[in-house]
C-alpha cells in the first residue's frame, strides 16, 4: 500500500498529462483537417460580391463547412465548442485587399481565432493555428 501510494503520486499526473496532450493533439489534427476542407471548399465556390449580404452568406457557408463538414450547417458539430466567431475566413486579391466587385479574388485563407481546449493541467490555445491558404479557382461574380 505504501509503495502504491508513493508511485501513484508520480504515475497519476503522468497519465493525466499524457491523456491531456493526446486529446489536444487530436483536437488540433481535427482542426487541421477541417480548416483544409473549408479552405478547399472556399477556393472552388463561386464568389458573388454584389452586396455585403452575399459576401456574408459566402463566408457563412465556408464556416459551416469547417464546423459541420457541409455548407448547409446541418448535422453534428465536428469539434464541439467551436463557434462561428472563432473562425476567420478571408478572401483577398493579389495585393492583399479584400476581394469585392473591384478586386478579383486571388487566394482564400481560413484559420481559427482564440479557440482553446480546456484541460486538467493546462489550457491549449489555438490562435491563428491551424492556417490554410489556397489559390482562388472559383468563379468571381462581381455583379448579379
Amino acid at each position: 500500500m505504501i509503495e502504491f501510494a508513493l508511485v501513484s503520486m508520480v504515475l497519476i499526473p503522468m497519465f493525466v498529462g499524457t491523456f491531456q496532450f493526446g486529446y489536444a493533439f487530436y483536437v488540433y489534427n481535427l482542426l487541421c483537417t477541417q480548416t483544409r476542407a473549408a479552405a478547399r471548399y472556399a477556393s472552388m465556390k463561386s464568389y458573388s460580391c454584389a452586396n455585403p449580404a452575399r459576401i456574408a452568406a459566402w463566408k457563412a457557408a465556408v464556416k459551416n463547412t469547417m464546423r459541420y463538414g457541409n455548407p448547409d450547417g446541418s448535422g453534428r458539430l465536428m469539434e464541439p465548442g467551436l463557434q462561428d466567431a472563432q473562425i476567420d475566413v478571408q478572401i483577398k486579391d493579389e495585393d492583399g485587399n479584400n476581394a469585392d466587385d473591384r478586386h478579383a479574388p486571388a487566394y482564400v485563407t481560413v484559420t481559427t481565432a482564440n479557440f482553446s481546449v480546456p484541460g486538467v493541467i493546462a489550457t491549449f490555445n489555438f490562435n491563428n493555428k491551424p492556417f490554410a491558404q489556397f489559390p482562388y479557382m472559383g468563379r468571381w461574380e462581381p455583379t448579379e
